[in-house]
């Protein structure tokens, strides 16, 4: 890819406007795009559209879409083929990222949709309001107009076998796909295998019995959530539609994810790489870790049940400990155990039940309710 200069600006040209644009990583992702849209798939260059304002066709929108296809029909009206949401190279391409470009073809109504990084792209037929993903081919423009694709068959994902989640070879994909620390303890691998088997497709029910009430279970799915260190922890997470304490309704995502070891880092320094669990509100405006727990530190064995007591000190950014826990007590008095704070008793070397599981997921939403609960109170 060619790179253009003025003074000490690096420039990028763009083959359908034909301008020269400031170069940044998303627009580097877009011009290579394009190059495979025009030189690999066949699309005509004047069929396609960078930066797209979508007040051409809804006045209210201010938002604009990386890139449109469009297509004429026999009588020449111009319509959206495929609709493509770009990012940088070292953005995780997520649910969030369809989610994205979903909104866009609300109002580009468009038969295709897509998204890419520049390491990845993925195309999705939109059927019924339903973005069914296709084949990893490079579909040419007559065989997007034609409709001549393939979709592709998604295995989901289930609860697994406590024989599975504790076999060898699966723990070593957990750790290798960032779902354990690497410096989590072994004796601990196979526990918490089992808690993300149970967190992301265990049977919840619901009891009825805190203030923060699960309201719609959404399945799984894959996000990304940054924290204030700048971390990351893109993955699988479990979705839940809940009624918070202030009787709001939002979106909690909970999931299970390990981090690294690091030793003198110049970013993030020393890092012990441990396993965490992360609960993320993501509602309009605010999409973020509310708790992040570190499972290696607050997850105590007793070896007279042979479980683990899941348990927190309050720990939150811009709070004391005691601030938190005073606020848990106001809220929700029945967290508080011995002084602190307690998510549950989870079984050590077998499959967590129903029961166990339900109640540590409706512990764990009502105590992240309460840590919402006092941001926004600092807010105000």
């Amino acid at each position: 890819m060619k790179i253009y200069k003025n003074g000490r600006k690096k420039l990028l040209y763009d083959p359908c406007r034909q301008i020269l644009l400031q170069h940044t990583p998303e627009e580097e992702v877009r011009q290579r795009v394009l190059t495979v849209l025009i030189e690999e798939m066949g699309i005509p260059r004047d069929t396609i559209s960078t930066e797209y304002p979508l007040g051409k066709i809804d006045s209210t929108s201010r938002q604009r879409a990386d890139i449109v296809v469009w297509n004429k029909n026999r009588d020449g009206d111009e319509h959206a083929l495929l609709v493509l949401e770009i990012k940088a190279s070292h953005v995780e391409l997520t649910d969030h990222t369809l989610m994205q470009v979903k909104s866009y073809n609300e109002i580009l109504k468009a038969k295709y949709i897509g998204i890419s990084n520049g390491k990845q792209m993925q195309f999705f037929e939109v059927i019924k309001g339903e973005a069914v993903p296709l084949t990893n081919e490079l579909y040419t423009y007559s065989e997007l107009i034609k409709g001549k694709v393939e979709y592709t068959k998604y295995r989901e994902l289930r609860r697994l076998p406590y024989e599975l989640i504790s076999y060898d070879r699966y723990i070593s994909f957990l750790l290798q796909a960032g779902y354990i620390g690497e410096g989590t303890p072994d004796t601990m691998h196979t526990f918490f295998s089992e808690v993300q088997n149970f967190i992301l497709c265990g049977e919840i029910k619901v009891s009825g019995k805190y203030k923060t009430e699960i309201k719609r279970d959404l399945s799984y799915g894959i996000f990304s959530f940054g924290n204030a260190g700048g971390g990351n922890s893109p993955g699988y997470y479990r979705s839940l539609i809940v009624k918070d304490l202030s009787g709001k309704h939002l979106v909690f995502r909970v999931g299970v994810f390990g981090t690294g070891v690091l030793v003198d880092d110049p970013v993030f320094g020393n890092r012990r790489g441990n396993t965490y669990l992360i609960v993320a509100v993501d509602i309009p405006g605010l999409s973020t870790p509310i708790l992040q727990l570190n499972l290696d530190q607050f997850s105590g064995y007793s070896k007279e049940t042979d479980s683990y007591e899941i348990f927190h000190n309050g720990r939150r950014n811009g709070f004391t400990n005691l601030q938190v826990i005073d606020k848990v007590r106001e809220c929700s008095p029945g967290l508080i155990e011995d002084g602190k704070i307690y998510i549950g008793s989870l079984p050590a070397n077998k499959s967590i039940s129903v029961k166990a599981g339900s109640e540590f997921i409706e512990r764990l939403l009502d105590y992240a309710s309460v840590r919402l609960k006092l941001t926004e109170g600092k807010k105000k």
